[in-house]
């Protein structure tokens, strides 16, 4: 004997064009299916109704909401999408330089990322209001908002994918970007004392054998902050943990390094050293030991991860941070505070002689983020005054 199954469809009654509602025995309610087109799929729901005429009107209602929404909003076609051209601007940086990696957590972000919440939208669909809803909406699935600096970088992520369909004459215009504020915040950066000490501390963190997780602090590793701050490079994947000695040219009069940064954060450089880089550069090796291959990394070469290899830095730099009784509550330091401290000592050291524009190049960075970020609260030395008042007549 054959038992109906109760997944069964009865009474349908057909609506219109992709429309229709139906009864199972599963539940007393009419339940509502419709086509969508786009996806080439049915959407079933229950229409909460008992009455088939009340049934019919939910569904039509219901219906007529979903083609409102996916006719107005989401894209027809996949080239027109917002997806679409977020894979374009990605696509795009990589063939000229690093700069993407930001930009990529912002775009795909699982939980709230833009491509998850305009990715099927159509991008001249898209208008300041929607945009503005996106932020409102990314500080409601936090417990408190989000910094000013990030919503600009959301913001300035959707206007460059939504240039690239102005550049293809998919729009005119780009809607207008609802304004961030703007606040600066001044890195971080270790006082001239707190550097030596720092550097101090690291040295006997060396010569007592000291451990980090199993990982004994070396001279390596002290030579390796030491290279930073007079190199002038970011602690970050790109520049000074992707520095490789291929990438190193050693050059005299004054003595210094040539570096080639493939993975800036403003894309290729070639940077100079002071001139301590050099014997910190030529005594990584022993006197008699093979010269390295060309392409292995200079610093923490043991790990072909280099991730790990950063992740492994700034656990030992904690370390010694907090041996030296310098992790304050009040004024985070990290291995970026090195790089502050390096841009800011080489001007007071040239007593403001230094070109501020050749030193800002030199860095990868601009006169306008140095003069923001890094030199903002930095006080000025006695020569730097004395050269301020000079007279030339």
């Amino acid at each position: 004997m054959t038992v109906e199954s109760t997944n069964n469809m009865t009474s349908i009654r057909h609506l219109r064009k992709g429309l229709s509602i139906y009864k199972t025995g599963r539940s007393p309610f009419w339940m509502v299916r419709l086509r969508d087109p786009f996806e080439g799929r049915y959407i079933v729901r229950s229409t909460k109704e008992e009455s088939r005429i009340e049934a019919m009107e939910a569904a039509n209602e219901f219906a007529d909401s979903f083609h409102k929404k996916a006719n107005g909003d989401l894209a027809r076609k996949k080239v027109t999408s917002f997806e679409y051209y977020g894979n374009q601007l990605l696509a795009g940086q990589s063939a000229k330089a690093k700069l993407h990696d930001s930009d990529r957590k912002l775009l795909y972000r699982q939980k709230d990322g833009i491509i998850r919440h305009f990715g099927d939208y159509d991008v001249t669909k898209i208008t300041t209001r929607m945009i503005r809803e996106y932020l409102v909406q990314l500080d409601q699935t936090r417990s408190k908002p989000l910094a000013d600096s990030t919503r600009a970088k959301h913001v300035i992520v959707i206007r460059k994918v939504l240039s690239l369909a102005v550049e293809d004459g998919l729009m005119k215009t780009i809607p207008v970007m609802p304004k961030q504020k703007t606040t600066d915040t001044p890195r971080h950066t270790f006082t001239d004392d707190e550097y030596k000490k720092f550097m101090k501390v690291g040295s006997e963190c060396v010569t007592q054998n000291e451990e980090v997780r199993g990982v004994q602090i070396t001279s390596h590793h002290i030579k390796m902050f030491r290279f930073l701050v007079h190199s002038f490079l970011r602690p970050t994947k790109g520049e000074l943990f992707g520095l490789r000695h291929k990438d190193i040219k050693i050059s005299g009069n004054p003595p210094h390094l040539e570096m080639s940064v493939h993975g800036g954060k403003t894309g290729r450089r070639v940077s100079v050293t002071m001139p301590i880089c050099v014997p910190l550069y030529t005594g990584l090796r022993m006197p008699l030991a093979p010269a390295p291959d060309k392409g292995e990394y200079v610093w923490m070469p043991e790990y072909p991860n280099r991730t790990t290899a950063i992740n492994t830095a700034r656990r030992i730099f904690n370390h010694i941070l907090t041996k030296a009784e310098m992790d304050y509550d009040d004024r985070k330091l990290s291995p970026y505070s090195l790089r502050h401290h390096a841009l800011q000592s080489r001007l007071r050291a040239s007593n403001g002689k230094v070109n501020i524009y050749t030193l800002a190049k030199n860095a990868g960075t601009s006169v306008d983020q140095l003069e923001r970020f890094y030199l903002k609260n930095m006080a000025p030395t006695k020569g730097m005054i004395e050269n301020l008042q000079l007279r030339d007549d």
